[in-house]
């Protein structure tokens, strides 16, 4: 327990000054942040990177990476909120707006059907620019005759955002050698909890006060009223599909999620910006329960994912000592992403909230884990076999910081950074059984 208290304490005072703007003022500015895990991957806005100290090259690349915009997960997320527009029009109780949202929704749902939780074009092509900056900004790494690893889970979206990158960088080098492989033989730490034998720790989320909490938030921020209005003459719940609540949320997530298509079409401008906001907030506040160090959930559910920041520093340490391969791609999901970036105490991400009403002005999950997320570690040598090796952490292909001693300003210690992991983090790990 000591040592669990001692990383919180590092925790909070990591993240203890606030953000700069409010996420209503972001959110504002540009709504499809109200997206969050469904925000599509921007394009970064870094043109330059803090230069590494004199004589380091970058010699080996470390990732995990979501994959890539994608459909909505299930037939019914479409058919759903379709089935309450038909059935008020069958009623007479639809009005001319409650019309024209039904003919977007009847497009989407044609557009989507049977590529349920597949990637979309938009997708594919958001590995493809990952791929390609990733190869411009360490050239180094990938010149010449060099040999990657790439891994994805067997989801279909996974795989294909993992050959978008591979022949993206085949592209940019015919002489690399990329191996790559999609096995249930890698899902125990690249998506840990789909594996035969699940971790305990995710028994967590399905907990009474995990549940009683998110009915609460729920209940606070998503107001289904207004849209109801805007679009029916009257909505019975004993005779509609769905209740109010539930089709108005199901109809947001259609409206959000639309960025991640090439279509034209518009649900989001139904929608107020306070209506936007308290859904993301909602979002922000389930994410950071399932996925950070939240005391509603035992500040345990980070540690779910051990095995792939094992895999992360094993592999890696392998590199170093016997040389090998140029790169390590790992293509998985937003909820192992997630919790990782908390576990590995990157920027604010293992933040611990001691007042969740002002979670969202310390934690943000949308600057975390949009489409196509991805944390790099790209690893960093001299010639001089005696100088230690450095690592720079990069979330979202931005320069990251470790609530450790850098080295101009983001550049790490590899043996420090294990250690940090090791010895304060890992040791942490609450017992739960």
């Amino acid at each position: 327990m000591k040592k669990l208290a001692i990383i919180l304490i590092l925790a909070v005072t990591a993240a203890s000054a606030s953000m700069a703007r409010t996420a209503k003022e972001e959110i504002d500015e540009h709504i499809e942040l109200a997206g969050n895990q469904y925000y599509a991957y921007p394009t970064p806005d870094t043109t330059h990177y803090t230069k590494a100290p004199k004589g380091y090259k970058p010699f080996y690349i470390s990732t995990y990476q979501r994959h890539g915009s994608r459909f909505l997960l299930g037939k019914k997320d479409y058919t759903k909120p379709q089935e309450v527009l038909h059935k008020a029009d069958s009623l007479g109780t639809l009005t001319e707006t409650g019309r024209l949202v039904m003919q977007v929704v009847d497009t989407l749902e044609c557009i989507a059907r049977n590529r349920y939780g597949e990637l979309t074009p938009l997708g594919f092509r958001q590995h493809a620019d990952v791929a390609r900056r990733m190869y411009h900004n360490f050239p180094e790494v990938f010149k010449g005759h060099k040999r990657i690893d790439a891994r994805s889970t067997n989801v279909i979206r996974c795989v294909l955002s993992m050959m978008s990158e591979c022949y993206t960088l085949k592209g940019c080098n015919p002489q690399l050698e990329i191996h790559t492989d999609a096995s249930v033989a890698d899902l125990y730490y690249m998506n840990n909890g789909a594996s035969s034998k699940p971790n305990p720790l995710h028994k967590l989320e399905s907990g009474k006060e995990f549940k009683e909490a998110l009915e609460k938030a729920k209940t606070e921020l998503i107001k289904p009223d207004r849209i109801i209005g805007e679009l029916f003459t009257e909505y019975d719940e004993n005779v509609m599909p769905l209740a109010k609540r539930r089709f108005y949320s199901m109809l947001y997530e259609l409206a959000i999620s639309m960025q991640n298509l090439d279509f034209h079409e518009e649900l989001l401008p139904l929608f107020t910006l306070d209506e936007c906001y308290n859904s993301w907030l909602y979002s922000n506040y389930f994410w950071y329960n399932n996925c950070g160090f939240s005391p509603v959930t035992k500040y345990a559910k980070p540690y779910a994912h051990e095995a792939l920041l094992r895999n992360i520093m094993d592999t890696a340490d392998t590199i170093i000592t016997r040389g090998g391969d140029a790169a390590t791609l790992r293509f998985g999901h937003d909820g192992i992403l997630l919790p990782l970036a908390a576990l590995m105490h990157i920027d604010n991400c293992a933040y611990v909230a001691k007042n969740m009403d002002d979670l969202a002005e310390h934690w943000r999950s949308y600057t975390m884990f949009p489409m196509a997320c991805n944390i790099q570690i790209i690893f960093f040598k001299t010639k001089k076999a005696s100088d230690p090796v450095l690592v720079k952490i990069m979330l979202n292909e931005k320069e990251s910081k470790l609530p450790i001693d850098a080295i101009n300003g983001v550049y790490y210690e590899w043996d420090k950074v294990k250690a940090y992991w090791t010895d304060t983090v890992l040791a942490a790990k609450p017992k739960f059984e």
